[in-house]
């Protein structure tokens, strides 16, 4: 029978009965089962909870940014969410991201996607009413947010450079502000020959603008901007068909001339500002017209000059035509200035590293938007507003001291500056840095002794930047260039 044989290791001198047979299993299902419900009461309460690990977010090299980040973060939620400070350096020599959320200077964009470290912004979330997509600045939302067609990033803000002018000393020399960079050369040839300027004791310069080594490239590229940016030239930095460089086209060897003509009439003490320096010299009366901007770090003197204003950058009213080889008109004949965005800034995304997307991609939502926005963005002296809203509160970003009508031109003009549809942006695709040295390296010859010719030393550079491109795969830098400039490959 199955029930012996089921017991058929009991000893022989056991009955077992199929009476006997019945009650054995009837007994040991009785105590399986009592034992059974022991122990899954046991094992129930000692399963540990499943807690979700804390938000995490890195700071690129910006403290401020990052001390004003935890304090509002705090006083909004009961999270534990951990803000980091990484050094710059330390940050680029990372193998590997575990951060759930990156802040970071947006020229860096191309690199951290070269290396997979970023993953795009969920499309629920850019809809959400807390975020006001459509308030952000035009140029920003066009370009600086996008890799291709996709958004990667969320804005804290991109200063752009500005015109700073003396007014009152304009008119003692009957000249105007400038909207063209060939009538800003002629304004400063003839402030650098006045007696006016061989007489003063505080104004040392014509005009001031920030030469110094780190930002070089970036005057220069937005000096370019207004030449070989249109509507009809999708090719800039480089060709949009193979990839090699543009450095050599007639809109950037006109901007190199240009711009070391500027830096002959500049005293040496004067070549090594940023944008931030360059604007407190001009606000401490240093000189006639600066180049630079303004954020809440500016430094402010007691005294300074009373007729100050601020213009938007020169621009062009002519363009270089590739296909007729030739310098046309722009339409209706007018100068157009276009900003140069991503010099500056910071930007904020969600790491690809991170197992909680939608929850990283929130927190980025109450970081960048318009609740929040007047608050911890301008702790960054890298920043500026970004968002149309903001124009009322703009005084969060800009120094103390200013007269209040002076900040709201500054304030108004930035804007506009941000929203126009012929903003350039920087360079963004990987190795920017390499491409970056390489011009810096030409563009310190130009404003040095015994310059070269500026075609000349842009060839060089150009020769560098196809080298570097070779390395890294020309097919990949080409598609980068393209996603860089907020376009899909399709376009091309």
């Amino acid at each position: 029978m199955r029930v012996q044989s089921s017991f058929a290791f009991l000893p022989r001198f056991i009955d077992v009965s199929p009476m006997t047979s019945r009650f054995l299993l009837i007994l040991l299902f009785i105590v399986l089962s009592v034992v059974g419900c022991n122990n899954t009461k046991k094992n129930s309460g000692d399963l540990p909870k499943l807690e979700t690990p804390p938000l995490s977010i890195g700071v690129v090299a910006d403290e401020a940014l990052a001390e004003r980040i935890r304090l509002e973060v705090s006083a909004r939620t009961e999270e534990k969410i951990t803000v980091e400070t990484i050094p710059r350096k330390v940050f680029l020599n990372q193998q590997r991201q575990t951060k759930d959320i990156l802040i970071y200077p947006p020229a860096m964009m191309g690199d951290l996607i070269q290396r997979n470290w970023l993953t795009p912004i969920p499309s629920s979330i850019l809809s959400l009413q807390d975020l006001a997509l459509d308030d952000i600045v035009l140029g920003v939302r066009q370009t600086e947010m996008h890799w291709g067609e996709k958004t990667y990033a969320l804005p804290l803000g991109s200063p752009v450079l500005m015109l700073m002018v003396r007014t009152d000393i304009l008119k003692q020399l009957n000249l105007e502000t400038p909207t063209t960079w060939q009538e800003y050369a002629a304004v400063v040839e003839a402030i650098h020959n006045s007696e006016f300027l061989k007489s003063n004791d505080t104004v040392g310069a014509a005009t001031i603008e920030p030469f110094g080594e780190a930002y070089l490239p970036s005057l220069f590229l937005a000096r370019s901007a207004a030449y070989v940016k249109h509507s009809e030239n999708l090719s800039t930095y480089f060709d949009f068909t193979n990839g090699k460089s543009r450095l050599t086209s007639p809109g950037f060897v006109r901007a190199a001339e240009e711009l070391a003509q500027a830096a002959q009439t500049t005293p040496g003490e004067f070549k090594t500002l940023d944008p931030q320096s360059a604007a407190e010299a001009f606000l401490a009366g240093k000189s006639v017209m600066a180049i630079g901007w303004l954020n809440s770090k500016t430094k402010v003197p007691e005294t300074f000059p009373p007729d100050i204003a601020f213009a938007p950058l020169p621009g062009s009213a002519e363009i270089y035509q590739s296909q007729g080889n030739q310098w046309v008109p722009r339409s209706g004949n007018k100068p157009v200035s276009v900003p140069l965005l991503s010099t500056s800034g910071m930007v904020g995304s969600v790491t690809s590293a991170s197992g909680q997307t939608m929850h990283a991609a929130d927190l980025l939502v109450l970081l960048t938007g318009p609740e929040l926005c007047s608050l911890i963005s301008p702790a960054s002296q890298r920043t500026t507003f970004y968002r149309t809203s903001s124009l009322p509160m703009a005084e969060a970003w800009l120094p103390k001291g200013l007269p209040g009508g002076a900040l709201r031109q500054y304030a108004k003009i930035s804007i506009d500056q941000l929203q126009s549809p012929n903003s350039m942006v920087n360079i963004r695709i990987a190795h920017r840095q390499e491409y970056e040295e390489a011009l810096r390296t030409a563009l310190l010859s130009l404003i040095g002794p015994n310059p070269p010719n500026a075609e000349t030393a842009l060839k060089q550079a150009g020769e560098t930047w196809d080298t570097i491109s070779e390395k890294q795969g020309q097919e990949n830098q080409t598609n980068a260039y393209h996603n860089s400039q907020g376009t899909a490959n399709s376009a091309f």
